[in-house]
């Protein structure tokens, strides 16, 4: 059966940057199960696997624009170190969760502190990143 809009699919993958350092991978664990088209994956990974068949392996690189997208520059934001609870660690690398203003849950990592300023982002941690994927395909329902 090949995938198609509404197929559920079993995959494996792994994950490199653009020097070749591993991200991420599946092969020695579960894999992901998804349902084509609805985008509960990464679209160009979508894309790329439309049409294809239990047993397909292949690889492909992933512009940040079919990937987690460019780095939004209106997703850096500041904020004083007063506005944070007692019980947050402000620490670079650490992340911190807040409501936007419709009540959805939003992440962002710190990325700098100064004296006066914690600088936070709320982009993906790989958007703006050249992906490389290695798939392989194990179940079409």
């Amino acid at each position: 059966m090949k995938i198609k809009k509404g197929s559920r699919v079993s995959f494996h993958y792994e994950l490199r940057d653009e020097e070749g350092n591993l991200i991420d991978s599946t092969f020695d664990s579960d894999p992901v199960i998804y349902i084509q088209g609805e985008g509960e994956i990464i679209p160009g990974l979508e894309e790329f696997m439309e049409g294809e068949e239990p047993g397909f392996e292949a690889k492909l690189t992933l512009p940040p624009e079919k990937a987690y997208g460019p780095v939004n520059d209106d997703l850096i934001v500041y904020a004083g170190p007063d506005n944070f609870d007692d019980n947050v660690e402000i620490e670079v690398g650490s992340t911190v969760e807040t409501e936007d203003p419709d009540g959805n849950t939003v992440t962002f990592r710190i990325i700098e502190i100064d004296e006066d300023k914690v600088f936070l982002d709320g982009n993906h941690p790989l958007a703006g990143q050249t992906l490389n994927y290695k798939v392989e395909v194990l179940e079409v329902h």
